[in-house]
């Protein structure tokens, strides 16, 4: 797959890589080939739309729903905190009609998706909220109630949110589901697919996949080096160090506020 047909289908900066953005690709194209109609796709924290993009682009994506908890500051599992303040649909809907996009199939519901009513059903969810993994689990059950028997529900940042990932795993399979996950190789994205899906050799179709257990192995620890790093610090004194005392000293941090660079692009 080109780069240069990769800009085309996204044209706006996001924190999707070029795998993820494959990864994305390949399921439109499959979904296409499957469902043989028009499909919809549901969207939770689309931010500035930079995986909106190849769905409004796409001729056989009927409707895009944008989920977006708007004007907040949002925790995360790296004990990090994400400002997404002074930042709306608005700056949203100005940076997409920058790009030419047609934005008429496009739908928008600011707030939490418990809260959004719909008697439609979507055929392509893609899950990149807030990063924690009780709002993972709550996104996803609230998801899970708006999609088609047949259908696909993505998750982005696999390496922050794979506990709840797991948790979403074990439901699924105390509750009988048919259905099959998939961690994509080289990328943030996990998919659920069911119903139909859940037979297709998503290696071949897709991406390569991998063993889920053994990535969050190391999912796990690197996402405990990232919490020590952001919450705890050490100083060292160096006059209880001569005294032969025991010079370090630890304490907490305040979580640290960080923005998307994207939104200054």
């Amino acid at each position: 797959m080109k780069k240069i047909y990769l800009k085309k289908q996204f044209p706006i900066s996001s924190q999707t890589s070029t795998n993820d953005k494959k990864v994305i690709i390949n399921i439109i194209k499959l979904i296409k080939k499957s469902k043989k109609k028009k499909f919809n796709y549901l969207e939770i924290g689309s931010y500035l739309g930079g995986s909106l993009t190849p769905f409004l682009i796409e001729d056989n994506c009927k409707l895009v729903m944008s989920i977006d908890k708007r004007n907040q500051k949002q925790d995360d599992e790296r004990s990090e905190e994400w400002s997404y303040e002074n930042i709306g649909e608005q700056d949203m809907l100005k940076r997409l009609k920058q790009y030419n996009l047609n934005i008429n199939k496009l739908k928008t519901f600011n707030g939490d998706i418990r809260d959004f009513k719909t008697s439609i059903k979507f055929d392509l969810a893609f899950i990149d909220g807030i990063h924690t993994d009780i709002n993972t689990f709550s996104d996803f059950l609230n998801t899970l109630k708006k999609v088609s028997k047949d259908s696909i529900i993505l998750f982005h940042d696999s390496s922050i949110i794979f506990k709840s990932i797991n948790l979403i795993n074990l439901l699924l399979i105390n509750n009988s589901f048919n259905f099959k996950l998939a961690k994509f190789k080289e990328s943030e994205m996990t998919g659920i697919f069911f119903g139909r899906f859940s037979k297709l050799n998503l290696s071949k179709v897709i991406m390569p996949v991998e063993n889920f257990s053994k990535f969050s192995e190391r999912a796990s620890e690197n996402l405990l080096l990232i919490q020590i790093n952001n919450r705890i610090k050490i100083d060292f004194k160096i006059s209880r160090f001569l005294k032969r005392k025991h010079p370090y000293k630890l304490s907490l941090n305040k979580k640290e506020k960080k923005t998307s660079p994207d939104f200054y692009k």
